[in-house]
């Protein structure tokens, strides 16, 4: 005779019990492995890229996908090694003129403002926000040791190269974690969140190139210190779109402000840049791609920064692709019955 064994009342409370509990437990571990996520997520990004130009690859030329994959990846390494003998020198000393130049022209412009009552006003204003903003610890906190940034970056690297050698194994586990019933719309979301990113990427890359060489030209057009630095600086910016851009310039406002170039080209550079970017870059490079509200968009990004810090917000602009497409697919179209379009689609 089993005494003290629990009713079937008790037995559902005990496993809905343990199964709260077992939920609580699966959110700690996933927040406190959340840098190691961002990395496999940064993989998953270089998966894409990878596989699609070795596809593109197999299907314009006589090479396999694996061997198309093999000469993407020793591109990829001509290239990033291309860039560090042609600019990693110059763009070197040229960051390192901009360490030592811009806090003596801040000091300057500073002193120059605490002359005037408006001025002074507006230079306490700037320190106060700059102690207390948390975009202001982001972007602080973003200046990484290089060892570590290095270690990350072969982290990446080494997993988008066995993740895009086998694409089909790995999506075949993800979609298996979903019950059986749900399996073709995990599968859906998968491709959707896939094409999403592909296209992101892809005008990321051509934006950034495009955004770094024009502003790299009209900075030293304006004779402002620096201009590769600071041209490469601003291309390497747009993979964080809005805030990447913003902070970007402070460094050239500074400079013409403190009289290295003229203040007018560096501001007139930087409007120009926009103006072509938003009405000339953006249609064509991107007609078929995202669909995000302005609004929503820079909150999501936002938002990634302050919940994975400034690694989250190197990856927000991609986080944010693959969190709305991921919304849209599951929860509009498939909850809702909603015809929203998807990022990428149509």
């Amino acid at each position: 005779m089993l005494r003290l064994r629990p009713d079937e009342s008790d037995q559902r409370f005990i496993r809905r019990l343990l199964l709260v509990v077992l939920a609580v437990a699966l959110a700690v571990f996933l927040y406190r492995i959340s840098h190691l996520l961002l990395l496999a997520f940064g993989a998953m990004l270089g998966a894409v890229l990878l596989s699609t130009v070795a596809n593109w690859l197999a299907e314009r030329t006589p090479l396999s996908r694996g061997a198309g994959l093999v000469v993407t990846a020793l591109l990829l390494f001509a290239a990033l090694a291309l860039i560090g003998w042609l600019f990693g020198a110059e763009t070197g000393r040229q960051a390192t003129r901009l360490g030592q130049q811009l806090p003596g022209d801040w000091a300057r412009i500073e002193a120059s403002l605490n002359g005037q009552p408006i001025g002074s006003m507006l230079a306490a204003s700037i320190r106060k926000s700059v102690q207390g903003s948390q975009v202001a610890a982001y972007v602080a906190g973003a200046g990484w040791d290089a060892t570590q940034i290095a270690i990350n970056f072969i982290i990446v690297l080494v997993g988008a190269l066995f993740l895009a050698s086998q694409p089909g194994l790995y999506r075949r586990g993800l979609v298996m974690l979903a019950p059986p019933a749900h399996r073709p719309v995990a599968r859906a979301a998968i491709d959707d969140v896939g094409r999403a990113l592909r296209l992101w990427l892809l005008t990321q890359l051509v934006s950034m190139v495009m955004m770094g060489v024009m502003i790299g030209v009209g900075l030293w057009l304006s004779g402002v210190s620096a201009p590769v630095a600071l041209g490469l600086l601003g291309g390497l910016s747009e993979f964080i779109p809005y805030v990447g851009p913003t902070l970007a310039m402070i460094p050239a406002v500074i400079l013409g402000l403190a009289g290295s170039g003229s203040i007018g080209g560096v501001l007139a550079t930087y409007a120009i840049v926009r103006i072509v970017q938003a009405n000339v870059i953006t249609p064509l490079i991107s007609q078929k791609l995202i669909t995000i509200p302005p609004g929503l968009y820079l909150f999501l990004i936002l938002a990634c920064g302050y919940a994975f810090g400034s690694f989250g917000l190197f990856f927000s602009g991609a986080l944010s692709v693959a969190a709305y497409t991921l919304v849209i697919r599951l929860y509009s179209r498939e909850v809702m019955g909603d015809g929203i379009g998807l990022p990428g689609e149509g």
